[in-house]
This record gives structure tokens, sequence and C-alpha cells, in this order.
């Protein structure tokens, strides 16, 4: 079990249900979100396989170029990734992908064959723990931490630790939630409930004292460049000042919240695992509610929601997916996806709408227009 050193026997409690109900660490599953560049769309499927496949014309079909690992590594018994948690990175003509058991990749975006490590190699031996998030990218270095409270630095260039992050920063908790990056500042959550903002240059302290909550974090993501959404399992969801690490809105959700955000403007949208949807106006702090929690029926909400045209696409653990209207919050249409394993990766807005893939490696595309969900085939893809 993954070691969480937490501060009082009732979060340590609530940690270990979470960690029973959403990470099996005896077997992880996995739930990186799908990448599109061009009309290349990047998939982490079942056992942290990541494949790069090529869109039609009309969006509703894809086909594999490579896969990695590919049948012949996986024969070997070389590599075995297990999972991967967070959404590649596309930097430099190669593809940044973090794995929960084998370690941090560097593939060619042309070929998917390893820059770094050596072929059939992992680099997980270099690790203490396992990554339960994705990387962040800045100044050429790739930042993941790991359960076991490291955070690491490696040059993007070669996989070596880089210059000033020669050992890992070590926190007194695990880490799962992936790094932010903004400027010069890496901002870091931890299990134990901390926020942290570290200066990239030095590992110095950029805030006075962390952000401090009384649930664990499991993830972090920037609003903009100046604000950052910390969701929480003690219910509550907190708007930071990225620069001083200031509470701007403390907002009491009815369920625990472990997702992403979609942001419009000054709209901000997500879920709870109750299958509660909120709508925050964020333009003044503390935020406000633009209308009455929507609902998904009692399903949990992992994935973030998706905006298109004015229609919130939520796709939950059902797995459903529920239209949503984004200015009155009414419910528009409920599609569930049977047999379809269920929906933790956060969707991806393209072409109009929503693509969706689920814990059973199928890809589905969500159309607002006409509130209707179709699946995408994508043939090739190796396992």
């Amino acid at each position: 079990m993954t070691r969480l050193r937490l501060a009082g026997a009732a979060l340590l409690a609530a940690v270990a249900l979470l960690a029973a109900s959403c990470i099996s660490v005896t077997n992880p599953e996995g739930w990186a979100p799908p990448v599109l560049d061009g009309t290349s769309l990047y998939l982490t499927t079942d056992h942290g396989h990541i494949s790069r496949t090529t869109l039609a014309d009309d969006g509703r079909s894809a086909a594999a170029r490579w896969t990695f690992p590919d049948k012949d590594i996986k024969a070997d018994d070389k590599i075995r990734p297990n999972a991967a948690y967070g959404p590649p990175i596309l930097a430099d003509g190669r593809v940044y992908y973090a794995t929960y058991e084998a370690g941090v990749f560097a593939l060619d975006a042309e070929t998917g064959r390893p820059a770094w490590p050596e072929e059939g190699k992992t680099n997980a031996g270099n690790i203490r723990g396992n990554i339960a998030g994705g990387l962040a990218y800045a100044n050429g270095i790739l930042f993941f931490g790991t359960t076991e409270g490291r955070l690491y630095g490696w040059n993007a260039s070669n996989g070596a630790p880089a210059q000033g992050w020669e050992t890992p920063l070590v926190f007194d908790s695990g880490i799962w939630a992936t790094p932010v990056a903004l400027g010069g500042t890496l901002y870091v959550a931890t299990m134990n409930g901390e926020v942290h903002a570290i200066r990239i240059s030095d590992r110095s302290p950029a805030w006075p004292e962390p952000f401090k909550a009384t649930g664990a974090i499991a993830d972090l993501v920037a609003l903009d460049g100046a604000r950052l959404f910390v969701p929480s399992i003690n219910r509550h969801v907190y708007l930071l000042d990225a620069e001083t690490g200031q509470v701007l809105t403390d907002f009491r959700a009815r369920d625990w919240v472990w997702t992403a955000p979609a942001l419009q403007g000054t709209r901000l949208y997500f879920g709870d695992f109750g299958g509660n949807v909120y709508g925050l106006d964020i333009s003044t702090s503390p935020a406000t509610e633009l209308w009455p929690p929507a609902s998904t029926e009692g399903h949990r909400v992992k994935a973030a929601p998706v905006i298109v045209d004015d229609v919130l696409i939520v796709a939950d653990r059902g797995p459903v997916v529920t239209f949503i209207d984004a200015n009155t919050g009414e419910v528009l249409n409920r599609v569930p996806i049977d047999g379809a394993g269920t929906v933790r990766a956060n969707p991806l807005a393209a072409n109009g709408g929503a693509y969706i893939l689920t814990t059973n490696a199928r890809l589905f595309f969500a159309n607002p227009q006409n509130r209707s969900v179709v699946e995408v085939p994508v043939t090739g893809v190796k396992r």
C-alpha cells in the first residue's frame, strides 16, 4: 500500500477510502486524457500503452500509426507500464509520458521508439515510489512527483537530473496531482492537504508558507497565469492566488472533489463524487454560484467537464454523458455508454464536441448540437 504519512487518524481513514475506491495500487488502471496535435490523436489506453492515431477528416474514426510498448517489447517482459495517469507532453518532436510503475519515457513522435531510456529498458529504478500523476514541462525540464513524496526534475533532452535537481525534493506526503508550472514557479500538491510554490531556479519557497487544507489534494490545475484550482476530499474547492497563495474562494461542495474544471471566461464548472455539477462565477472573490447544482443522478464525476457552445458535457463513472445548459444548469439530455467500462480521463474538446476515452480503451464523441454520443472506431491499436 502506498505510504501516506498523514496528520490525523480521520484524514488517514479518508485517504485510505479514497485509495480503495479510486486508485488500486495492486491493479492500477490509469486515466490519462487524449491529446490532439493537428490530426494526430494520442491515446493512452489499457496497461499504460500509448498510441499515436490519425483522425479521419470528419473526426469520427481513427487509425493507429504506432503503439508503445509494442507487442514485441511486451513479449520480452521488459516494460510493464501498468497505467498512466497524466496526459502526454508533446515537445521537441517527442512525446513524453509518465507511467505508474515503469517510469518516464521520451518517444520519437514519428516512430514511437524511445529516445530515452534505452530500448527495452525503464528508469523506474531511479525513482522512489510510483507516479500517480503526470508531467509538468518548463525550461526544458520534466517535473513529476511520486507516491513516496519525491519531486524530480529531469532534463527532457536526455532524462538525466537537471542542474540543481540532482536529488529529488522530499515532502512529508505522497504526490498524486500533476505538478503545475507557471513562469519560473512550480506548484506541488500533496496528499496531506498542502500546496507548495517552489522556485524552479533554486528550489526555494515562493510563498511565505504552504497552503494547507484539511483534506488530501489529489489534483491541481492552473486556471490561468494568476489562479490555481485546488480540489480536496474535504469537500472544499479552493481558488488560490498563484503569486501569494492567498485563498480567493473557499467553496464547499456536497461531496469529495477530485477533478479538473472547465473554464469559460469568468465561469467555472466542475463535478463531485456525489454526482453534483457546479457552475461558479469567479469574477468576484469569493466566487458565487451561477445556478443550483445539476445532477448526474448519483454517478461520480472524476473527469473534467467540457464546455462547447454554452453546453456543458459531463462524462461520469456510470458511464453516462450528461449535456447541461451552461447558462441555466438545465439538464438537456443523458446518454448512457453501456459496456464501455467507466470514464475517469478528462474529455478532449475538439471538432465541435468532446472526445471521451473510457477505461476499456473505447473512444466516443459527444456532440452538443444534437446531444448525441457515438463511438469513434480506432483501428490498428496493438496491445
